[in-house]
Order: structure tokens, then C-alpha cells, then sequence
């Protein structure tokens, strides 16, 4: 924030300076009324996005929250969407068989993307990426020899960087 107002106060005075005669006071305000508009929605979007990451993370708790072995997905009960249950380390298994997709989704508000894990039987898992150990890269290749190559991580139409 602070280096976006530094850029925004040199161009500001390099305008003034270049185009001295040329400004008036009332442009002057006008650039200014515009950049204190710019600064306290960018100011509000940053509160917003800081208050959702701390949210997420206060439910992060201990141990593992997902595990890949050869029979299937293990998750944390906690993570499942829609969850009321306290934190816990008690983990639900989803076979493969059972999986309907595993994806990429979510936003970069609060804790950022999510992977998304869906069962057959309507159950759905969020496990957002930034609890993750390993990158998403990783996790997809474990998923895709665990499962013998049946089930891939797909991304949700936007890239998410590693």
C-alpha cells in the first residue's frame, strides 16, 4: 500500500511539474479527491481479504488434512463443506471408485483456492491448497499414480500458480 501511494504521489508531482502552468487548483482536488477514493477502496478490499484469511486459518487446527494412499483419499471430517463439527483429526476415506472429481476451485480471498473433492454420493471436501504441504503439482501426480491413472486434479478454468 504504501509503495502504491509512493508511485501515485511521483507521477502525481511529475504531471505537476511538467504541465505547471496548466494546472489549476481545482484539478489539483480532483486528483487528489481521486486518489484518496482509490486508496480507501483498495484500503477496504485488503481489510476484507486479510479478515477472511485469518477466519480460514483459525480452522486449520492439527494433523493431517489429506492423505493419498493406494485404496483412496483420506480427508478431515472437519473440512467437509457444510461441516458444524469442531476441528478433528478423524479422517473419512473415499475410494477411488467412489470419487466423482477432484478439482481446483475457489477464490484467492481468505485462504485461496481449494481442492475440491466430490464423492458419488453428494458428499463434498474443501481442502484449501495453502494447508498443503505439497504443491498442487505434486498432489495431482500422487492422485494420478494412487489411482492408477483414473482420477487427475482438473483445474477450474483459471490457472492457479504453484
Amino acid at each position: 500500500m504504501a509503495v502504491q501511494t509512493l508511485i501515485v504521489v511521483i507521477i502525481g508531482g511529475l504531471l505537476w511539474a511538467l504541465t505547471a502552468d496548466a494546472f489549476k487548483v481545482s484539478t489539483v482536488m480532483w486528483m487528489l479527491g481521486a486518489w484518496v477514493v482509490l486508496f480507501v477502496v483498495l484500503f477496504v478490499i485488503q481489510n476484507v481479504r486479510l479478515h477472511a484469511a485469518r477466519k480460514d486459518l483459525l480452522d486449520v487446527g492439527e494433523g493431517p488434512a489429506l492423505m493419498v494412499c493406494s485404496s483412496g483419499l483420506y480427508l478431515r471430517r472437519a473440512l467437509r463443506s457444510g461441516s458444524k463439527q469442531s476441528t478433528t483429526t478423524t479422517m473419512d476415506e473415499v475410494h477411488w471408485d467412489a470419487l466423482s472429481e477432484v478439482k481446483v476451485g475457489g477464490s484467492s480471498i481468505g485462504s485461496g483456492p481449494s481442492l475440491v473433492v466430490n464423492a458419488q454420493d453428494g458428499r463434498q471436501w474443501d481442502v484449501p491448497l495453502s494447508w498443503l504441504d505439497s504443491r498442487q503439482t505434486d498432489i495431482d501426480s500422487a492422485i494420478a499414480a494412487a489411482s492408477g491413472g483414473r482420477i487427475r486434479v482438473e483445474q477450474d478454468g483459471s490457472e492457479i500458480a504453484d
